[in-house]
């Protein structure tokens, strides 16, 4: 297997495991999963997770039982920005199809697919626990509500501008080779934003 965990998450894991009681290594097996998913790529493999039951002393198929169970943990490679509607009774009463239906309209993927430049990926899920502010979705750590397709214009562009800033202030080797090579993904960054973003200078 060659998959394996740094030193430092190697000793996160085992401080977590230890927080339970002895012979309990299963109670660690959520907190573990997403160490996993955020350390190999932001989703778990049957690779990943056959190295998370070896690390806990667990048979495989306890540890597919529990990734799979859960929405919050992903089986296929996904966008880096990642889209989660609420599908549940008063987000889709307050109009989270529609919201569905304009993301497929917009971005061109449909829920569980991802774009094809990998930037972002569409889930529908059950209740997030915010029916106040529906309909309403999870990106990321934070959620985004009351939405309409105008706040998914703004939420899209703000993804574009947020990569758009990594990118431009990533440091690269010295030289004319370093800056063009900075120019030409700048270039190519600024083309895929939708029309409407507006790019820093």
């Amino acid at each position: 297997m060659s998959l394996s965990f740094s030193d430092d998450m190697l000793k996160e894991v085992q401080r977590i495991v230890e927080s339970y009681p002895q012979g309990k290594q299963k109670s660690a097996l959520i907190p573990v999963l997403h160490i996993a998913q955020q350390e190999f790529g932001g989703w778990l493999s049957t690779e990943t997770m056959d190295y998370v039951a070896t690390l806990l002393g667990l048979k495989p198929i306890e540890v597919y039982e529990v990734a799979t169970f859960y929405s919050m943990f992903n089986l296929k490679p996904v966008g880096k920005y990642m889209f989660e509607i609420c599908q549940t009774g008063p987000c889709m009463l307050n109009g989270s199809d529609e919201i569905v239906a304009y993301i497929y309209e917009k971005l061109g993927i449909k829920p569980g697919e991802t774009t094809t430049d990998g930037m972002f990926t569409l889930k529908t899920v059950e209740c997030l626990g915010a029916c106040g502010y529906a309909p309403m979705m999870q990106q990321g750590k934070h959620y985004r509500e009351h939405l309409t397709k105008e706040k998914i214009d703004t939420i899209v562009d703000e993804c574009w501008g947020m990569l758009y800033k990594i990118i431009k202030n990533k440091i690269f080797p010295l030289g004319d080779r370093g800056y063009m090579g900075r120019k030409l993904l700048l270039e190519k960054l600024t083309l895929k934003a939708s029309g409407s973003m507006s790019v820093p200078p």
